[in-house]
Order: structure tokens, then sequence, then C-alpha cells
């Protein structure tokens, strides 16, 4: 009783829409997260799968969401990097993962692996937003995860004014994967918050694969349709 009446006082807020919070609803409305533009999750999503494979010969590619400025998915980014609210990627793992979990390409898959941040902006931010993604992955879909697998060596400058290719190189050289990674021959899941040019999932991908994994698929939380 104590808790509805301070909620009527001091309602909790949807971190999308700014409205109220429904009892049993957490950080986001019913309704916002229905609102939400989504892509389709039975099949590859070809546009993204073409940026990332024109960089490395990637296997699978989904997204769920569908990316635009000042857009709800956009709001919802917002809070999961810079509002330090890292449960929404949990939270929004796991509705991505409702989504995949019929799909029989995931079957193949044998490890998800987040995308990683440089240490120093990791520790500044206080969490790697990627890693909340793929825990709400993994548990709906009941892959293992690591994130012992990559690293970010070099804490690189932002890239919105380089190209596709200066973009792919500049991430090219700031990965690595780490010694005594178990990788051969297994199918893993790349893991990224969102994906414009494809270029830093391609240069994760093709170190993954030169480290010898048997294909690498992505899985990005959002991207511009």
């Amino acid at each position: 009783m104590l808790k509805d009446f301070v909620s009527l006082i001091f309602p909790r807020m949807c971190l999308v829409s700014q409205q109220p919070l429904a009892k049993g609803e957490h950080l986001i409305t019913t309704q916002a997260w229905l609102e939400m533009p989504k892509f389709n999750m039975s099949e590859t999503n070809l546009s993204l799968k073409r940026r990332v494979y024109s960089f490395a010969p990637i296997d699978q590619a989904w997204a769920y969401y569908k990316f635009s400025k000042h857009g709800k998915v956009q709001k919802l980014l917002h809070a999961l990097k810079y509002q330090n609210y890292p449960e929404v990627g949990e939270l929004a793992g796991k509705w991505f993962g409702q989504a995949l979990r019929q799909n029989d390409s995931l079957r193949d898959i044998d490890l998800i692996v987040p995308v990683p941040m440089h240490k120093k902006k990791q520790k500044k931010r206080g969490y790697n937003q990627c890693d909340f993604i793929m825990w709400g992955l993994s548990e709906v879909l009941e892959i293992s995860w690591s994130t012992q697998v990559l690293v970010k060596t070099k804490n690189t400058d932002s890239q919105t004014q380089k190209n596709r290719i200066e973009r792919y190189r500049n991430s090219y050289h700031a990965y690595a994967i780490r010694k005594n990674a178990n990788i051969k021959g297994k199918h893993i899941l790349l893991v990224d918050d969102v994906v414009t040019t494809g270029a830093t999932l391609g240069a994760c991908a093709s170190l993954l694969l030169a480290g010898g994994c048997r294909a690498i698929s992505i899985a990005a939380l959002a991207t511009p349709e």
C-alpha cells in the first residue's frame, strides 16, 4: 500500500515516452515497446548483412529496432548508453531474443560475444552496454556467452567524420583476440548496440575468422532501415 501511495505522488516514468509506468511495468511502458519500429526476425537483415559483408564474410545478420534520429529507438539507446540505465540493454536483449527464438539459423550458434569497449571508456561509463544486451539474448536463447574473447586495445576517437573505409581501418587496429580465447571451429554471434556503416562489426568479424572461428553472425539492437 505504501508503494502504491508513493507511486501516486512520485510516479515512475517511461524512459521512452515519459508517460507513467503502470503497475508491473518496468522502465518502459508496454505501449512504448509495441510502438517502437522493428525488423522482421524470421529472415536475415539483408541491408545490415551487405554493410558488414563488404568487410568480412559473415553468415547471418539480424537487427531488432529500426533506428531514426529523434525517434523512440534513439531515446531508448540514449537511456542505455548515457543515462546510466544498463538494465535497459538486458531487457531489450530479452525482447530481441524472444523475437529470434523461433529462427532455425540460431541452432548453429555456439557462443555469443559482445563488441568490447576500451577499459578507460568503460571505467568512465561504468559498464559496456553491449554486455547487457548479450546477457538478455543469452538468457532467452539459452546460448553461452563470453566477454573474454575480444578486447579493445586502442581508445579510438569518434568516427562520425570518417568514411566507411577509414572507420574499418581505424577499428581493425583497435581490437584484438584475447589470449586463450576458445574460439576454434565455433560459430559466434557478435553483438553490438547500434550499427551504421558496419565497419566495427566487420573489423571484429575479420579478426575472429582469422583467429579460427568457423562462422560469424551479427545481432544489432538497432540499425537504420
